[in-house]
């Protein structure tokens, strides 16, 4: 039974419990990506575009673990506040199964890789991209159950031990890839297999943590019992799904920039992502601590409290998210140049000064997102998603003839974020009154 932390009497303050050690964790977790690309930009222009290339790919992967593990935290956070120990402990075995079966999937799916590649129109960099991809997509249960792992246990109330392992995880991989790269002189090959070893060490030793018993939640199959699985892939799947749009539009982003830019074009997205990653560090933080003590207020039918705490994180995260990106305007060259992407330096003015703007905007979707990934309303989100990147996918191409180098793409990203922010908050309110509603109702009827 969970019993160390109380998420309900002081929820802000719970909320930071959870946040600040969550905030190096995901620092450390975009300086993973980071140290990649970083390591590879070194190499050659042809490299970095095969892995820019498969970032998609490797990103759907991740996005399995992660999914099935706020789908997973989702309902326990609930229960655990509602106080049904035993759906909780059956939540996450049912969780590790879903893990097992979409790991087993993607293996499978390795023999399929290049017909996949050359679907996304990366036969420039086939022999590349390959050698990248196929040992991870051979070794995926490494990312699907580190990620896994670190949500349930943070459902419990436990964000230190997966902070911890996830530094000794980013250092291993720090020293890792150069000796992969260049000593050995393996190559793009190497990235993958610093990755898979850095990333087994973060997913071996959660799993070690719950069999041993020291986790709050069992392992113990005497709990397991058939249909909750369902609630899971509520949570989920819209979670993936959004992963998995989102993957198309960058694909569509792409081909716009290749058109524009050539080859530069995809280098100066992928290196802006990473940076950005970098920036929106605080937002995964705040996120991710929201979906735990959010499905806790909220199995707790605490409804004022749960809306005061999403807009006391909302100005935080907005506040944060303005002096990082105004910070980074000023620095926009020296980052850039840390990959090597040199050459192109009215994009990345136009770069940079987007990001000032879009950051903040994609604030206050994110945070109202992990609400409702609390409170177990994820398909709200699955239709915001297909709404925004076909609205998205429609502006960059109305502007494409109009505005060249990439700025076409820039707008587009940039009213998309701000219109469906504004559209986020209002079904976010809208949802919180119907819930505050039901529970007058509920309490007037008893």
């Amino acid at each position: 039974m969970v019993k160390n932390v109380d998420f309900n009497s002081d929820p802000k303050k719970v909320f930071w419990q959870f946040t600040t050690p969550l905030l190096l964790l995901t620092l450390f977790e975009a300086g993973y990506s980071f140290v990649d690309v970083f390591w590879v930009s070194q190499m050659n222009a042809e490299s970095f575009f095969a892995i820019g290339v498969a970032v998609p790919l490797v990103t759907l992967i991740i996005s399995f673990g992660k999914s099935i593990g706020i789908g997973t935290n989702s309902i326990m956070s609930r229960e655990i506040g509602d106080e049904d120990f035993t759906d909780t402990y059956n939540s996450i075995l049912h969780g590790i199964t879903a893990c097992l079966v979409i790991g087993f999937i993607v293996i499978i799916s390795t023999f399929f890789l290049e017909n996949i590649l050359t679907y996304m129109g990366a036969t420039s960099s086939m022999e590349l991209s390959m050698q990248y991809l196929t040992p991870i997509f051979l070794c995926p249960f490494v990312f699907i159950f580190s990620n896994f792992f670190a949500n349930t246990l943070q459902a419990e109330g436990n964000s230190k031990i997966p902070t911890r392992l996830l530094i000794l995880t980013n250092v291993l991989n720090l020293i890792l890839d150069p000796i992969f790269i260049f000593v050995l002189g393996w190559g793009v090959s190497g990235v993958s297999y610093a990755t898979i070893l850095s990333s087994g060490v973060t997913s071996v030793y959660l799993l070690y943590w719950y069999l041993s018993g020291k986790s709050e939640v069992p392992i113990n199959f005497k709990y397991f019992k058939p249909g909750i699985v369902y609630d899971i892939i509520i949570v989920a799947l819209p979670n993936f799904l959004t992963d998995s749009l989102w993957c198309i539009s960058m694909l569509f982003f792409n081909k716009i920039l290749i058109e524009q830019l050539g080859q530069i074009g995809v280098l100066l997205y992928s290196t802006a992502s990473r940076i950005e990653s970098i920036m929106i560090s605080p937002q995964k933080a705040f996120g991710r601590g929201l979906v735990s003590v959010s499905g806790h207020l909220y199995g707790a039918h605490k409804i004022d409290e749960l809306e005061d705490l999403y807009h006391y994180v909302l100005k935080k995260a907005i506040l944060i998210a303005i002096i990082s990106t105004i910070i980074f305007f000023f620095i926009r060259d020296y980052g850039f140049a840390l990959f090597s992407v040199t050459g192109a330096p009215e994009s990345v003015f136009y770069i940079a000064l987007a990001a000032i703007i879009i950051v903040p905007f994609n604030e206050v979707s994110v945070m109202s997102e992990k609400m409702l990934d609390g409170m177990g309303k994820s398909y709200h989100e699955l239709f915001f998603t297909i709404g925004i990147i076909i609205y998205e996918i429609s502006i960059v191409t109305l502007l494409a003839p109009i505005f060249t180098h990439g700025v076409c793409v820039l707008l587009g990203i940039l009213i998309g974020e701000v219109t469906f922010a504004i559209a986020y908050y209002i079904l976010l309110k809208h949802i919180l009154n119907n819930a505050r509603n039901n529970n007058v109702t509920q309490s007037a009827a008893s």
